[in-house]
């Protein structure tokens, strides 16, 4: 299927994983945040895919060429067609994810390189998706339009609640201790 159409069905899923259990391990409140803003989207882009299914330019006739069906994998027959929606091209979260990923990259990666593949990193998706015939550009910018609002959701949703400066009052015991110090 080639190097774009391998790309296509498996980057995307697996650059999300590396990414959350890199955060989970060392990064703990990003974690949180970052799985949230990929749980938001995912569910955004749902309602979209549900209210206006829409098929990708290889299943639209526009005479777009199916890259990734040819040969060994055949999205439309088999196991993989029951975990495979053909009409949910818009939004495209393959740029949805690509963008939470970079994000999350770009702000938490130790290293310079990493942050400058990652800042790279949704132009290779879009690159991708539109090369494989599976999204127009438009689907694209959806599905940036879902990351963001997902991340924006995700920051009110699980940002730590600020310390009031009402503290606890003291035990019963802790108080008859405080009395007679102060006599």
């Amino acid at each position: 299927i080639g190097i774009l159409g391998a790309a296509y069905l498996t980057l995307h899923l697996v650059a999300t994983a590396v990414v959350l259990l890199r955060l989970h391990r060392r990064h703990s409140a990003a974690y949180a945040r970052v799985r949230t803003t990929l749980l938001l989207a995912s569910a955004m882009s749902l309602v979209g895919f549900l209210a206006y299914p829409t098929a990708p330019p290889r299943l639209a006739a526009s005479g777009i060429a199916d890259t990734v069906s040819r040969g060994h994998v055949d999205l439309n027959k088999g196991l993989v067609s029951s975990l495979y929606n053909p009409y949910a091209a818009v939004p495209s979260m393959h740029i949805g994810y690509a963008l939470i990923v970079a994000g999350a990259l770009i702000v938490y990666g130790r290293d310079a390189v990493v942050r400058v593949l990652a800042a790279l990193y949704p132009l290779f998706v879009l690159l991708v998706v539109i090369a494989t015939g599976n999204h127009f550009f438009f689907d694209a910018a959806t599905g940036a339009l879902v990351a963001g609002a997902a991340a924006g959701a995700s920051v009110r949703l699980t940002r730590r609640a600020a310390p009031s400066g009402i503290r606890a009052l003291p035990s019963p015991r802790r108080s008859a201790e405080y009395e007679e110090l102060a006599a």
